[in-house]
């Protein structure tokens, strides 16, 4: 989205400008979109903007849990049972997260998440 807002912003930088502006300023504007769109992508990680998309964090690519590693059920993250510090327990059964936001996420609506490990 963000390299559509560039282009845009390119095409009137350029029409303003003029001369080779026309055309340096769209494709300028949309590469610096493109590397926002993929910085948001990658960075929301660690920040969780959006958790993930859901149960089972469904964007995330999927691991075999470990003895010593369990999947974050609100991101799909693999977290480490002997070093995380996120932790909660439901229906007798204890859950590993990878941050503070999802383990707040899973606290208020634990039944979504539950079955996603």
């Amino acid at each position: 989205m963000l390299c559509c807002l560039g282009l845009f912003f390119g095409f009137a930088v350029g029409a303003l400008l003029g001369g080779p502006w026309t055309f340096i300023g769209p494709i300028s504007g949309f590469i610096l979109g493109f590397v926002g769109d993929v910085k948001l992508l990658r960075g929301s990680h660690k920040h969780h903007g959006g958790y993930g998309g859901g149960c089972c964090g469904g964007w995330s690519m999927q691991h075999k849990d470990t003895e010593d590693s369990a999947k974050d059920p609100v991101c799909a993250m693999q977290v480490n049972k002997r070093t995380g510090q996120y932790k909660a327990d439901f229906n007798g059964e204890t859950y590993y997260f990878c941050s503070s936001a999802c383990e707040s996420a899973f606290k208020k609506n634990p039944e979504t998440y539950a079955g996603c490990t």
